[in-house]
């Protein structure tokens, strides 16, 4: 089964919650998605909230120093790369899925395809209309492309 035979798959979860699918079979939402989906869960919240859904958490903006968590966001990308490479569908969720979950959407969209941050918020956005680039909310968020070590090539999006 390729991933978009398994995306496809999804399609009844994914209208019934209305996660957006940003890269086939990666969905990217709010706490409600996460509730329905069936598949890996990844929950990008600042806390894990003790009645979160079942899923693997991984922080990704330090509220403290206001700047995203750059190491996470790999993290992030990494796993998503690897529940890819097992075909199995994605949801990154935040509270709203209008800051974090997008956030690391692009930032998985960055590494494993090679976009340049801006453009592929601009792929979550076409996907997610509303959603805040991390420009808009995060006072650290430079920090995102200060690094020159950090590049697309570095990363295995896990195909």
């Amino acid at each position: 089964m390729t991933p978009k035979a398994t995306s496809t798959a999804t399609s009844s979860k994914r209208a019934a919650s209305h996660a957006s699918e940003i890269g086939p079979g990666v969905f990217i939402g709010g706490w409600k998605d996460a509730e329905t989906f069936e598949g890996t869960r990844f929950c990008v919240l600042d806390e894990a909230p003790p009645e979160m859904p079942a899923a693997t958490h991984v922080p990704i903006y330090d509220e403290a120093t206001r700047q995203p968590i750059v190491d996470n966001l790999d993290r992030l990308a990494r796993l998503i790369g690897e529940a890819r490479g097992r075909r199995e569908p994605v949801l990154v969720f935040c509270g709203h899925g209008v800051r974090r979950s997008p956030l690391a959407g692009a930032w998985y969209l960055h590494r494993a395809e090679g976009l340049t941050l801006d453009a592929a918020f601009a792929k979550v956005r076409r996907a997610r209309p509303g959603v805040e680039h991390v420009q808009a909310w995060a006072k650290g968020w430079t920090v995102l492309e200060s690094d020159p070590a950090r590049t697309a090539s570095t990363h295995r999006s896990g195909r």
